[in-house]
């Protein structure tokens, strides 16, 4: 009969084991993908550079559940961070966007008339208009919106404007004339992203 009770006292404490280790794992997952975390842009978005420098003692300062147990995190196939020896434990997944900004600079060659289509997810393009004298630029629109505007000067300098990242947007150049490369040069960031499944796993 002792050993009966035995069993059924390990058994109890491997269930709370498990209990709890499943409450850390799913409240630290969740809180990794929140849209206050430091990880992410938005809910469920990770910001690239910010999971790449992300630590075990970053994670445990601002989790201090993870400080009592061995802990792992994972992006795809790629561990984040890692505390204590994992051999088992309790994995709690979360499909999530990894998001990357990349600056491109280029000079629209305008094939197509005085306008250009931005690459997706552009949320601000730095314009440098450098009109010729045979060649004024006016009014710069991005879909069909009004962004920049001189018709008395004409439009010359380094312009910024803030763009939706929403849309594909295709900006036009309002001239008196046909642009060549080299009138405007566009410096933009757009946000590429991929799907990914970040994991949390705790163990004792």
């Amino acid at each position: 009969m002792v050993v009966g009770v035995a069993v059924a006292d390990g058994a109890l404490s491997g269930a709370a084991r498990d209990a709890d280790q499943r409450r850390v794992a799913t409240s630290v997952a969740d809180r990794l993908v929140a849209a206050d975390s430091p990880l992410t842009n938005r809910t469920n978005v990770l910001a690239g550079p910010a999971v790449e420098e992300t630590t075990a003692a970053e994670l445990e300062s601002r989790y201090p559940a993870l400080s009592a147990v061995a802990f792992r995190v994972t992006l795809g196939e790629d561990v984040l961070a890692s505390s204590g020896t994992v051999t088992d434990g309790t994995t709690m997944r979360r499909i999530v966007l990894v998001e990357r900004s990349r600056t491109l600079t280029v000079e629209p060659r305008f094939t197509g008339g005085n306008a250009v289509t931005l690459p997706r997810r552009t949320g601000r393009v730095v314009l440098d208009v450098s009109s010729p004298d045979n060649r004024t630029v006016s009014t710069v629109r991005a879909d069909g919106r009004t962004v920049l505007h001189d018709p008395d000067e004409g439009l010359d300098g380094t312009y910024t404007v803030g763009l939706s990242r929403r849309e594909t947007v295709r900006m036009t150049f309002l001239a008196n004339g046909s642009l060549q490369r080299g009138d405007v040069t566009m410096t933009l960031t757009p946000r590429d992203t991929n799907k990914s499944v970040l994991a949390v796993t705790v163990d004792d």
